[in-house]
């Protein structure tokens, strides 16, 4: 009886509330049409925002590009327009503009295509070399009179503009450009400029013909029923807001979605025909009653579930609390684990853990899935381990675990530690989280920071400070070798083949050096033409050890000597080198570069291609 009076306010609270639904679910089906209208413009209008945005963070893109190009013009002279050609050869297929130039302080212009001009006289020169990064639609000279979509930025030396570099989008390819973001099969996109004037469009030609060349022209008439003046549409095209225009033309009617683009005054239009929304609607009525019946069955079969739910409300409740602690934090794969019962549960997407489905590991075969760690992350097991028995209660920390592919991926391991009032460690709850994108990407950023730009190697700064680590931790026992290695006649190859065979060489030297020396040593550039190494010789006696250091010199002095040409001159390039050995000429790598250093202008002096080592 008792219980019986619990369930009949649960069952009638249901009953008032399945009613109120059937009754909202008629008074819908008669007001399908303006409810599903509404939401089809308000899907529009979103779309149209998002594409405009799309476009212009494409358009920010590309200045981005632009401006990271600029930059490897800090090594170019830009007063030499022979140097500019051969700066601007280096892009050629690498962009996604039509053309790619750059123009020196007089306007003299250059192209990836090797075309010249000069636009000197040109506005958005002018504007660039005032340091500021330009988007316009301009008529470039000897293109045939038509306009070009431009994106402009400086070319800064020490914080003067000495350039500048911009792209070109021609007609064809901005509509190429515009047409990556029409996903919707019944639109179609336009850009237009603030008096009207279609600057690019996608390809659905049914909506817009190519010999309409301004959106005015679109519509024989303006507004629901023709009851718009075409001055009023013109002048809310200044208001720089989204709109949503209807029009006709002849007896079809379309609808017009602008959302501002912010650049220059566009507008990014999406073009439709308004029986999207008749045939939208016309389909979804049909469903609404079909959808009634299923909420109907659907609130019955939920009267009988809640009624069972509450018969097991401890259970629930203990259910609840458990995923309240777990769905704290973005959730991939929720565990609860149990010191008293030491019983692990798993819930989620659990297959990537082994071959096959995990459902529950318990006591001391949890080790089965610590297992999984990479060996650079074994630390992580054993600060795992100590938080049973330290006072701590969260936990975070990355680790690369081994997937079912056999793979290594990164994933953020968050915990909660649930301890008695004693403090004993209860039951530890949290969830593994996928960050391996994030985590690759910003291994790459750091990657990129270390090394030196053209050749891969590691940068000067960060070869040092590798060096640095190693000899803090290192004794008297340690022994290693600090090489100086310089290029012979690189300059005669600048001077007389370009920087073009200049980069070839200085790439063919990087390569040859990694491949005398091996992953556990370190190799870099320290200067122009300058390059360092130093070789780890543990586990050998100093002889020994002083054979190889003089084996893998000659190595270095056999294959950097080479002959380089560019079909007209030859230059022989070779390498002089410099040695200085660890703990014996220095313990400090200013010491052994100091050293080192020395050693390379014996063996300068010596004759060239040949290595010396150190000695007071």
């Amino acid at each position: 009886m008792r219980q019986l009076k619990i369930q009949l306010p649960v069952i009638a609270s249901i009953l008032i509330t399945l009613g109120c639904i059937i009754g909202v679910a008629f008074w819908f089906d008669s007001n399908t049409e303006s409810l599903i209208e509404k939401s089809v413009k308000q899907s529009l209008e979103q779309t149209c925002r998002a594409q405009s945005a799309g476009f212009k963070t494409r358009l920010e893109d590309q200045l981005t590009m632009l401006r990271s190009m600029a930059m490897y013009f800090d090594s170019t002279d830009m007063n030499n327009f022979d140097q500019i050609k051969s700066s601007i050869s280096q892009f050629k297929n690498t962009a996604t503009f039509s053309s790619l130039y750059v123009a020196d302080k007089n306007g003299r212009t250059i192209s990836t295509e090797n075309e010249e001009m000069n636009i000197y006289n040109m506005d958005f020169f002018d504007r660039t070399f005032s340091n500021q990064e330009i988007i316009t639609k301009q008529i470039l000279p000897g293109t045939n009179y038509t306009e070009s979509l431009i994106l402009s930025v400086p070319i800064r030396k020490k914080r003067q503009t000495t350039g500048i570099l911009f792209g070109v989008y021609s007609g064809e390819g901005l509509n190429t450009f515009i047409e990556g973001f029409n996903y919707n099969e019944n639109a179609s996109s336009i850009l237009i400029s603030s008096d009207g004037m279609i600057i690019a469009r996608s390809k659905n030609s049914k909506l817009v013909t190519n010999r309409i060349v301004n959106f005015f022209d679109l519509g024989t008439s303006w507004g629901i029923n023709g009851d718009t003046d075409i001055n009023t549409v013109k002048s809310a095209l200044n208001t720089s807001k989204p709109l949503v225009i209807p029009y006709e033309t002849g007896p079809q009617k379309r609808m017009a979605i602008l959302a501002p683009v912010a650049v220059s005054g566009w507008f990014y239009a999406l073009i439709t025909p308004q029986t999207v929304i008749t045939d939208m609607s016309t389909t979804i009525s049909s469903q609404i009653i079909a959808v009634e019946i299923i909420l109907s069955l659907a609130f019955m079969i939920l009267i009988f579930s809640i009624m069972y739910l509450v018969k097991n409300n401890n259970e629930m409740l203990r259910a609840n609390e458990k995923f309240r602690i777990a769905t704290k934090q973005t959730q991939t794969i929720v565990f609860d684990y149990d010191f008293f019962k030491e019983r692990l549960e798993l819930s989620g997407d659990t297959e990537f853990l082994s071959t096959k489905y995990i459902d529950r590991l318990q006591g001391k075969q949890v080790i089965d899935l610590l297992n999984s760690v990479h060996a650079d992350d074994i630390s992580f097991i054993k600060d795992l381990q100590a938080l049973r028995d330290n006072t701590e209660t969260a936990f975070n920390r990355e680790v690369r675990i081994k997937c079912r592919d056999e793979n290594y991926y990164w994933f953020k391991f968050i915990g909660t530690v649930v301890r008695t009032e004693n403090g004993a460690a209860h039951r530890f709850v949290g969830n593994l989280v996928n960050v391996d994108e994030v985590m690759n990407k910003e291994q790459l950023l750091k990657q990129k920071a270390e090394e030196d730009f053209l050749t891969g190697l590691l940068n000067k700064s960060t070869f040092r400070e590798r060096i640095e680590k190693v000899l803090d931790n290192s004794g008297d026992s340690e022994l290693y070798a600090f090489y100086i290695i310089d290029l012979d006649n690189f300059k005669k190859v600048n001077d007389t083949m370009g920087h073009t065979v200049g980069d070839k060489v200085l790439l063919d030297t990087a390569k040859k050096l990694c491949m005398v020396f091996s992953d556990k040593d370190f190799v870099g550039r320290v200067g122009g033409d300058e390059f360092a190494a130093f070789l780890k010789l543990q586990a050998v006696d100093h002889i020994t050890g002083e054979k190889i250091l003089q084996s893998k010199a000659k190595a270095i002095c056999t294959k950097l000597n080479e002959l380089y040409s560019d079909g007209n001159i030859k230059v022989n390039v070779s390498s002089s080198i410099g040695v200085a050995i660890y703990p014996k000429h220095g313990t400090k790598y200013s010491d052994l570069f100091k050293h080192a250093d020395k050693a390379l202008y014996v063996a300068k002096n010596n004759g060239k291609n040949q290595f010396h080592i150190y000695s007071k």
